[in-house]
């Protein structure tokens, strides 16, 4: 039960992350047990709003197309619409909405249903569409490169492959067993999927697998910028991948149980929460100017309860800060996702 508890913080403090990053508004959940919940609108330190939502709130997403705020209500099946800190619509979709991911190619907002096993596809405050997709759809990401949404479908063993702007379902590409979290690379253009079930990454390209990637017990899966390397959290060996394109070119020892993973910009850092040590690794990771390969990796593990001072650290060239928003929300995702569906998964 305390385990579930810190869980949850977890998911918190990571959406909190993202709101920050972004320079938005962060809305956190009220209670579950009410048939409606109030979302808190927070200026800096102070909270300006308390917001009335649906039932049981799980996922917020921005518009910036329209400067809208969608929430996803999970225990009333609807999503609430927000306008700086009015309610402006409260949307039906399909059972159980949980996942909510933005099309800036179009505008629209892809919402998973996985009580139904289908995206409702919202334009403003309109449901345009409904996809029927995989059993216990999870995990979503856009490519921009093709136009494409991609959903991790839990429970059989496939992603679904949407076209945006037809919003039908173009291919179910076959993967591992339990596919969980999508993460797009804008570098090569490929989707990476984790799979719970099988210890590997399928690396898509297209529509077409053309890799999978043996790692130890994928939790979640990150982008970095500065380096176009995807660093796959591996829970099951406390360790993190590194990726660069299709090879796995490093595995890093981290703390017990590693769950969260973020990227400093100012210092080249990466940050590992290890959920099982009460622990943070810092990791610096040096790549040798004459090709892509690593040249060195050092680690800092510091106590959660002090602030980390990884001094033995060698600083790494720093990307721009506006590579933080997209790792960060990349970052969330993977995290966010893995965690609350591992929540549901452990209940008795």
């Amino acid at each position: 039960m305390a385990k579930r508890g810190r869980l949850i913080v977890m998911i918190i403090v990571s959406i909190a992350i993202l709101f920050l990053a972004s320079g938005l508004s962060f809305t956190t959940n009220g209670s579950q047990n009410s048939a409606q919940s109030n979302s808190s609108v927070i200026d800096g330190t102070t909270v300006i709003a308390n917001i009335t939502v649906g039932k049981g709130p799980t996922w917020v997403a921005y518009d910036p197309s329209n400067g809208y705020i969608y929430v996803a209500n999970s225990g009333s099946d609807t999503v609430s619409v927000i306008n700086g800190t009015t309610v402006i619509a409260n949307i039906t979709v399909g059972s159980e909405p949980w996942i909510i991911a933005y099309d800036p190619s179009n505008g629209y907002i892809y919402v998973i249903n996985r009580g139904s096993d289908s995206i409702s596809v919202i334009d403003g405050t309109t449901v345009i569409a409904n996809i029927t997709v995989g059993r216990e759809p999870a995990g979503i990401a856009y490519d921009s490169s093709n136009g494409y949404i991609y959903v991790a479908n839990f429970l059989s063993g496939a992603v679904s492959v949407i076209n945006g702007a037809t919003n039908t379902v173009i291919a179910n590409i076959t993967v591992g067993t339990w596919p969980l979290v999508v993460a797009y690379d804008p570098s090569n253009g490929y989707i990476y999927v984790t799979h719970r079930g099988s210890d590997s990454i399928s690396v898509i390209d297209g529509t077409t697998v053309i890799a999978n990637i043996t790692v130890g017990g994928p939790w979640g899966v990150a982008y970095d910028p500065s380096n176009g390397y995807i660093y796959v959290i591996n829970r099951g060996s406390d360790s993190i991948s590194v990726i660069d394109g299709t090879t796995v070119i490093a595995n890093i020892t981290v703390g017990r149980e590693p769950a969260g993973v973020a990227f400093d910009p100012s210092n080249g850092y990466i940050y590992v929460t290890n959920y099982g040590s009460d622990t943070v690794s810092v990791i610096s990771i040096s790549v040798s100017t004459s090709s892509t390969s690593i040249s060195s990796v050092t680690t800092t593990t510091t106590s959660t309860s002090t602030k980390p001072t990884p001094s033995s650290v060698t600083t790494s060239t720093t990307s721009t800060s506006s590579a933080v928003p997209t790792l960060v929300v990349v970052v969330v995702v993977a995290v966010s996702i893995a965690a609350l569906l591992m929540i549901k998964l452990r209940k008795p």
